[in-house]
């Protein structure tokens, strides 16, 4: 349980819920003091999961409040001072959180048919991102569950999907899938652009559909029925090649076949050009299909739902394509672009809320060589991605692409690592 000395700090070990018992333990703890807390972790991103028994450990400093959260079973924190507390976590190898100052994200690579995802904060059976101290990671949920004041983000509640999405630079391998969603609200920003794919810099996402083929058809529904018509007719041919074992090519004349199916499908769609810095909006159920070599960095409400439309490659994660329903409920038309509303604009600084979804916001910062930002405190948490630059938040230093979680309740100063080089980050705001 407990135990002391002139050389050792107090050491407490009780079991519960975590917040609730480290908020009785402050109120009559030393200065400087250790605790550890037993519980038992709900894993809500599995079905049928057993519950996972877990440690967390905070070490109290004065005004200073660190957490740890693990699996193992630590060697005992025999330590004479709190400064002694890192080192000690450091032999046991896990990761040391302070209450109220940002957080790492360990990104996560997901293997794709058209390339890869790279998640921040994904959490569901697929993979489960981390926080990291720079040296060591966490799953994001365990912190969660054990940080004091949620400062890691509500417990057993999902974080904004931040995620790049890198497909490989060859058409067609490379193009996502045309695909669509209720419930889930996505907005893309362009950081790069292929020059073996598109020479010119100007890459593509396939987007809705056609205007004139539209407005050449008998009608709404006699579009959509024509255009499920050439879908299918595609699948059919795309089941073919799918079908043949691993490694044996197609038939030339199938390979034909499927080129010609293709090409009469994707003419009903609408094909929108993209350059670096350029920014996708996509509403709820309309059809959209990021191509080969377009990198994005994206973020999405936290829900794995989707249909698929069509996908010129096999379909590893279901064996069904959901063109019927897709088709019945696709907008066949996109939104006039808005322009982006101008939050602040200042010597050096610009601010631009570039998407404003009913669940998050997400903003565009610009700082200039030298200059700096005061970034207010914000009643909850923010993602901070990094597109252009380096700077250093509280000990964690962030280049281009790289992450960090922003606890609510309190102000940031944004600047650059080098007085030369401008900043260009995004921020997502979750809306409660």
């Amino acid at each position: 349980m407990s135990n002391s000395s002139q050389t050792t700090l107090t050491v407490t070990r009780l079991a519960g819920e975590p917040a609730a018992v480290l908020s009785r333990w402050l109120e009559d703890a030393p200065a400087e003091a250790i605790l550890l807390v037993d519980f038992e972790l709900q894993q809500w991103w599995l079905e049928d999961s057993a519950a996972l028994p877990l440690q967390a450990i905070y070490c109290r400093n004065g005004e200073r409040l660190l957490c740890s959260v693990t699996d193992k079973t630590p060697a005992p924190p025999e330590v004479a001072a709190c400064s002694q507390f890192c080192e000690w976590a450091t032999l046991n190898q896990f990761a040391v959180f302070e209450s109220g100052r940002a957080l790492g994200l360990e990104p996560a690579r997901i293997p794709k048919p058209w390339g890869q995802e790279v998640w921040f904060t994904g959490v569901e059976e697929r993979g489960v991102c981390c926080f990291t101290d720079g040296q060591y990671s966490c799953p994001i949920p365990w912190v969660q569950a054990a940080a004091p004041g949620a400062f890691a983000g509500p417990p057993a509640e999902p974080l904004v999907l931040l995620k790049i999405l890198d497909p490989v630079p060859q058409e067609v391998i490379g193009d996502l899938y045309f695909e669509l969603h209720e419930e889930k609200r996505e907005v893309y920003v362009v950081t790069h652009i292929d020059p073996e794919a598109w020479p010119d810099g100007i890459g593509g996402i396939r987007y809705g559909f056609d205007l004139d083929r539209l407005a050449e058809s008998d009608g709404d529904e006699a579009f959509r029925r024509d255009y499920l018509a050439a879908v299918q007719d595609y699948e059919r041919v795309r089941r073919q090649i799918d079908e043949l074992p691993e490694g044996q090519a197609a038939p030339s004349e199938l390979e034909e076949q499927e080129q010609l199916c293709r090409q009469v499908m994707n003419d009903f769609t609408n094909m929108r050009p993209l350059q670096v810095g350029d920014v996708v909006v996509v509403p709820l159920l309309m059809p959209h299909s990021l191509q080969h070599g377009v990198r994005t960095i994206e973020f999405q409400t936290p829900v794995y739902e989707r249909q698929i439309l069509s996908f010129a490659q096999k379909v590893l994660t279901q064996g069904h394509w959901d063109t019927v329903a897709a088709v019945r409920q696709m907008r066949l038309t996109s939104q006039e672009d808005k322009a982006f509303q101008l939050l602040q604009s200042e010597t050096g600084i610009t601010v631009e809320r570039i998407v404003d979804f009913a669940d998050f916001e997400v903003r565009r910062v610009t700082i200039s060589a030298g200059g700096s930002m005061a970034l207010d405190a914000a009643p909850c948490y923010q993602l901070l991605m990094l597109i252009e630059g380096c700077m250093t938040l509280d000990s964690l230093r962030l280049e281009a692409e790289e992450a960090a979680f922003l606890p609510r309740g309190r102000p940031f100063q944004l600047c650059s690592s080098d007085p030369m080089q401008p900043l260009v980050l995004l921020l997502a705001l979750p809306r409660r």
